[in-house]
């Protein structure tokens, strides 16, 4: 397997861009905003739509963001939106978080939501967000932990279909257990911790998810995965509850670069 590997799962289709971009700082973010002050620069990596990164620019104004994804597209579309609310301190460059295209001790604060989940080499790419953050500066990262989740009612087809999900997550390079190792994955690339806790997202809308998650098993060729999860959302009373772990810390100016090698 590439270590660099970053083949995103849910991939930038309509629908899950849209998916995405209900998603905004209060919501998903939450953590972050207490790192936040006016002036800060700031660097969210995987920002996808970008709905949780105006938001983190309106708290630092006048300070300023910039917002990274590996693919071109879907910042295009995040530039317009950002645009379109004339937000003025908020940028786009498109790169790869194992490699960002920024001098060292650059910004106040990196986030990450929903990002180190999909990678080959999450330690790679946290050892690049240490690089990049001022001495003193933060990071705040989030990723779930499937093995938290909670289904209802939880049958043997549901489960599989979870499961051959979770099986085309990692074998696009990713990790459906990474919200379970956020905090030793910071103490390992040179961070303090300061928080490492959970939060549960539940949804009212049960085929909403359901639909989300079949339409990668569908692009699979795994149809009857695909059907299983829609099955299950119209039955009466089912319910579906993501655990989401999230991790702040910071970056402590005697930190001498570590060279541990993490499985």
């Amino acid at each position: 397997m590439n270590p660099t590997k970053q083949n995103y799962t849910p991939g930038h289709c309509p629908t899950a861009t849209a998916y995405m971009a209900d998603r905004d700082l209060e919501s998903h973010g939450f953590f972050l905003q207490p790192l936040l002050q006016p002036g800060f620069h700031v660097l969210d990596v995987g920002c996808g739509p970008a709905t949780i990164t105006m938001g983190i620019a309106d708290a630092v104004m006048p300070g300023r963001v910039t917002g990274v994804d590996l693919e071109s597209a879907p910042l295009e579309k995040a530039r317009r939106r950002a645009e379109g609310c004339e937000i003025v301190n908020l940028d786009f460059v498109t790169g790869a978080s194992h490699q960002l295209p920024f001098a060292d001790e650059t910004f106040d604060v990196v986030f990450a939501h929903a990002l180190l989940e999909h990678l080959g080499d999450p330690i790679r790419t946290l050892r690049e967000f240490h690089r990049v953050t001022r001495p003193g500066g933060f990071v705040a990262i989030c990723c779930p932990d499937w093995d938290a989740f909670e289904y209802y009612p939880h049958t043997q087809r549901l489960a599989r279909a979870i499961g051959a999900y979770r099986t085309l997550q990692e074998h696009n390079g990713g990790n459906t257990r990474a919200g379970a190792r956020l905090g030793e994955w910071l103490q390992a690339t040179g961070f303090t911790p300061l928080v490492h806790d959970e939060w549960q997202e539940e949804y009212d809308n049960t085929q909403r998810i359901a639909d989300f998650l079949a339409l990668q098993l569908d692009q699979a060729g795994q149809f009857h995965h695909a059907a299983s999860l829609r099955d299950w959302a119209k039955e009466p009373g089912a319910s579906f509850r993501q655990s989401w772990k999230y991790a702040t810390a910071v970056r402590a100016d005697d930190y001498k670069r570590s060279t541990a090698v993490i499985e």
